[in-house]
């Protein structure tokens, strides 16, 4: 048998030993192997690390002593193998992190033409985002091993990453970005002047990726002129053998030409490049012609023309523009620039806004038949006045009607069908109806509009409409439908008096029709998005799980889109939803959507580090400086510590699996980044305006203020159920308090900012609650700890607790309904006429409901373990409690809470629990009331009562409910308004009923919600529940 067989033997029983986690004969075999002379680097390096994983605290110092022993050794360890094992050994130990870096750069100098060394220092410190080290490493590759040209690329790229890293210092960033600069210098200028000459020096520039990353390091450097300079160059230019004209190229000049500010040749460069050839037909377009019709080309032309502020130029800019118009009609982009080009004219007082409505008119007559022709002439129109801005949409309304001939004579499958009537709703809309325009809307005037659409989707005739449902995403006569609901919401937000609190019942008539939509367009992205948030919004979020799962979401929409579901489910629908034929588990289950949309971020980090490590290697510069901020974006991703502290919080409320995978995630607190996208939505308002997605969110959009108030809930949590824990395994009452830093919280002035623009008032509320109980547990710690001012005593937090405790009680405690609760609910129906009409006879849970309620809930569960933890220490007098082990001898005074004041908090709590019992329970009978299929409805009751809601709204809100009847049968209506009704009992089942896996035990903490027997449970179940 060979050497190496026999080696490789014995390493196995080692391996095979620590496999089976017998640590105990592992070290053996390797003390063994050591006393018979076998005394290698990588044998000591195996042993240590064997100590190392020992559990006991001494057996890990020897491991971790003997491997800084060998880290040290001269000659320096240079065996790969021994290398990766030290490596291993310290890389997760902070105190020794300039240690793992130094053995590597030992070894390679001590080695110098080992490669299998040198790269494997280069590749770890690229995987840890350490640029220095892997800028060391990559300059000794290239010392050493000068014939392999990408080193010298690969050392010039660190110091441009250093250069742009904001973590370096200014004169680190400084140092770096000049040496990348005088590196990429030296490569562009050892290539060969003659382009006849094939052969060039192996580190001068041979690549379009290479010369990409010049222009990168030049512009860090400011040498905007340099730039366009080398793609002038005949043999680095646009035109030479590398770049091969480009378009990306011609782009980099652009934005060069800009940012050197060299206006002249700007505007000849970009007048050239839009010239069409003499022998061009009007009308027809080359691929050429139409690579350089190109909007930042354009862009360039009105920049310079403007900075260069010469009436002559601007005049041959508008003469160059309409004869390009003229020979190319259809280039929108020419269109624009002539529409930009008026509006330039205009500040300088050589134009009149006349000119502008000219010139917008012109574009509406062009483009009228395109759905683009609305946004592309909003942000131009909001500079005219009110007057204009009416005499260009009577214009619109007349070539509408002119044009209306020859729209009906198209054949169906014209994807311009019908556009411009759209076209011109949308505009009557924005200037109209939107949220930003008149205040005061006259009820005719939106049940007009709202008729007008539905009729005509109404009538619109669709390609293949009686065969299955298109796979095309959308089409345009789809808007007409969205057009009424987007009216509907804005109508009903804006009519009522005083603003409300939950949503309007015009979302159920908007859900009805976004659900007829749906039939005909399964596909389309904005109605799905826009039933989801409204869904969500009426409370019913097992419909709104359950359309989320029609968007199917991939990778990056993660990111960018889940928001729209994910933000507050955990306090509005924690619980699993009815499981629906063809659905995954993530598709009804919140906790498993969220797991599964961190396991994204997970993975992505692995794809981002594989797609640098590939495109380092095939010298793609200008991406692998993409992958590094993707990989940086998406690690302080907000979603992803939202979607970590959201699953965390549905584990608390409802059970589930570990979330201890986790930790790194809530506890990591490097600044956030926002990459949330709400472009999904359909809107129409003014530009530069709140959205029409701002209008309908559950709650302020929740920023780095709100994840800073989540982590408070979440540490409280953390610290009461790990005490929990230790108590229930453990005979000792010695505290984690030692495990949990709450120092920051013994501070009498620290406040938490809670901002109203993040936050809801439900969750400002029990986070500042929250907080008093962070900052009494972290009183009885006090002891601990050396405090210059001594902390607030423990009674006064509890006088916080009760007093919230007692004014909630009092707020919701009111029959047969607390008044509280009536502005978080949906009425649906109106009363009779003895009735006050503040006072609906019919309502339905909100999300606004169910937020509050299970927050609160959430707020009652930490209050509860918050007294648990607080009983073993409390005492009928003020005597010695048994708080944790101290450190100080002298241990400071803190009066602690008597058993009557436990108590009584304890009663409060569950008198409270009752409380929201009850009122859930009514709103469970509530919906179970015969008249709620015409509530559904959401006619706001019959003609009958127009002295409660209005005569004029009740007749505007009928014509819409009949609009509504003619497009949806009444059989559909009934199955809607079933599912919605099935959607609210089982939202309400989710409140009343916590899983047997929460927190609290059924048999120890029978008050809790989850405490109700469960003959109980099933006779609700029985009485409100719908089967479809």
């Amino acid at each position: 048998m060979s050497a190496t067989a026999v080696f490789e033997r014995r390493n196995k029983q080692i391996q095979d030993a620590i496999d089976g986690q017998n640590l105990k004969q592992a070290l053996q075999l390797c003390e063994k192997r050591l006393k018979k002379g076998e005394d290698s680097h990588f044998l000591r390096a195996w042993k240590a690390y064997i100590l190392f994983s020992h559990v006991d605290d001494v057996h890990r110092r020897r491991g971790i002593s003997e491997t800084l022993e060998l880290c040290r050794i001269e000659p320096p360890v240079s065996d790969i193998e021994a290398l990766n094992i030290l490596y291993t050994t310290l890389k997760g130990l902070d105190e020794h992190v300039e240690t793992t870096r130094a053995i590597w750069e030992r070894a390679a100098k001590a080695k110098p033409q080992a490669l299998d060394i040198q790269l494997r220092w280069f590749n770890l410190a690229l995987e840890k985002g350490d640029w220095k080290t892997a800028q060391k490493a990559a300059m000794s590759l290239q010392n050493n091993f000068p014939k392999e040209r990408k080193y010298y690329f690969w050392a010039t790229f660190m110091c441009y990453l250093i250069a742009i890293d904001p973590a370096n210092s200014e004169m680190d960033r400084k140092l770096f970005g000049t040496l990348a600069y005088r590196m990429i210098l030296k490569a562009a200028s050892n290539v060969p002047t003659d382009p006849k000459e094939l052969l060039s020096p192996s580190r001068a520039i041979q690549t379009s990726e290479e010369f990409f990353l010049l222009i990168k390091i030049f512009e860090t450097q400011g040498q905007h002129e340099e730039i366009v300079s080398f793609l002038n160059s005949k043999h680095l230019g646009i035109e030479s053998r590398i770049c091969q004209n480009d378009w990306s190229f011609v782009r980099a000049k652009i934005a060069g030409l800009e940012n050197a500010e060299l206006w002249e040749e700007a505007l000849s460069y970009t007048r050239e490049l839009l010239a069409l050839p003499a022998d061009l037909a009007n009308g027809t377009r080359t691929a050429a012609a139409q690579e350089k019709d190109d909007w930042q080309v354009w862009g360039l032309l009105l920049v310079a023309t403007k900075k260069l502020d010469n009436k002559d130029i601007s005049r041959e800019t508008q003469e160059f523009i309409a004869a390009y118009i003229k020979r190319q009609p259809k280039s929108r982009n020419a269109q624009l620039a002539a529409l930009d080009l008026t509006e330039q004219l205009i500040a300088i007082k050589e134009l009149s806004p006349g000119d502008l409505l000219a010139k917008c008119r012109e574009y509406f007559d062009s483009n009228c038949t395109k759905l683009y022709c609305f946004r592309d002439l909003c942000k131009y129109l909001i500079k005219l006045d009110r007057s204009m801005q009416d005499e260009f949409q009577f214009h619109v309304s007349q070539k509408v009607i002119a044009d209306q001939s020859v729209d009906d004579q198209k054949e169906v499958s014209d994807p311009s069908k019908g556009v411009a009537t759209i076209n011109a709703l949308k505009y009557e809309y924005c200037f109209q109806l939107s949220f930003e325009g008149d205040k005061k809307l006259s009820v005719q005037k939106v049940e007009n509009f709202v008729s007008r659409c539905l009729g005509i989707y109404r009538n619109t005739d669709r390609s293949n409409q009686h065969s299955a449902p298109s796979t095309i995403e959308s089409q345009p006569s789809d808007d007409l439908c969205l057009l009424a609901v987007m009216a509907l919401i804005r109508f009903h937000q804006t009519n009522i008096g005083s603003k409300r609190d939950a949503p309007h019942p015009a979302l159920i008539q908007a859900a009805a029709l976004i659900e007829n939509l749906l039939l005909k367009s399964p596909h389309n992205y904005e109605p799905l998005l826009l039933l989801v948030r409204i869904y969500l919004l009426l409370g019913a979020g097992s419909l709104a799980l359950k359309s989320f799962h029609r968007l199917s979401l991939k990778q990056m929409q993660y990111e960018t889109v889940a928001h729209n579901l994910f933000t507050r489910l955990a306090s509005t629908h924690p619980h699993t939803a009815p499981p629906y034929e063809g659905l995954e588990v993530k598709d009804y289950d919140p906790q498993s959507a969220m797991r599964h949309a961190l396991s994204f971020y997970r993975n992505s980090e692995t794809a981002t580090k594989y797609s640098r490590n590939v495109g380092l290697e095939h010298g793609s510069y200008v991406n692998v400086a993409g992958s590094i901020d993707l990989q940086k974006s998406l690690k302080n991703s907000i979603c992803r510590r939202m979607w970590a502290l959201e699953t965390r919080r549905i584990g608390r409320l409802v059970g589930g699996d570990s979330v201890g995978q986790y930790d790194h995630i809530v506890s990591d607190i490097d600044p956030v980044v926002d990459k949330r996208n709400f472009d999904g939505f359909p809107n129409c308002e003014l530009p530069g305006k709140p959205s029409f997605e701002e209008h309908i969110r559950l709650g302020p959009k929740p920023g780095a203020q709100a994840v800073k108030a989540m982590t408070i809930t979440d540490v409280l949590f953390d610290f009461l159920i790990k005490h929990s824990t230790t108590k229930k395994t453990t005979s000792s009452s010695t505290s984690t308090l030692s495990n949990i830093d709450l120092s920051r919280y013994l501070d009498p002035d620290l406040d938490i900012p809670l901002s109203e623009t993040e936050l809801t008032a439900a969750e400002i509320e029990n986070t500042n609650i929250h907080l008093t109980l962070l900052k009494a547990i972290a009183s009885l710690a006090s002891i601990d700890t050396k405090q210059s001012s001594p902390p607030t005593p423990i009674t006064t937090h509890l006088v916080t607790l009760e007093s919230f405790l007692t004014e909630k009680l009092t707020m919701l405690s009111s029959t047969p309904i607390s008044t509280s609760i009536l502005p978080t609910t949906i009425p649906l129906a109106s009363v009779i006429k003895q009735q006050p009409a503040t006072t609906p006879s019919s309502i339905a849970p909100s999300w606004l409901y169910l937020h509050t309620t299970i927050s609160l809930l959430e707020t009652l569960k930490a209050t509860n373990l918050f007294l648990t933890f607080l009983s073993p220490q409390s005492s009928t007098t003020t005597g010695k409690a048994d708080l944790p082990a101290t450190k100080s001898k002298k241990p400071k005074v803190n009066p602690l809470p008597t058993k009557e004041t436990v108590e009584n908090l304890h009663n409060l709590v569950e008198q409270l629990v009752d409380v929201i019992r009850r009122n859930t329970r009514f709103l469970k009978m509530q919906i179970a009331e015969s008249g709620m299929w015409g509530s559904c409805g959401g006619d706001g009751g019959d003609n009958d009562d127009r002295d409660a809601v209005g005569e004029a709204e009740a007749e505007s809100v009928g014509t819409v409910r009949r609009e509504i009847e003619e497009l949806m049968d009444t059989a559909s209506l009934e199955l809607f308004c079933a599912s919605l009704m099935e959607s609210w009992d089982e939202s309400l089942d989710g409140v009343l009923v916590s899983d047997e896996s929460s927190l609290f035990s059924r048999n120890t903490y029978q008050w809790w919600l989850g405490g109700i027997p469960r003959n109980e449970i099933e006779n609700l179940k029985n009485k409100f529940h719908w089967h479809l």
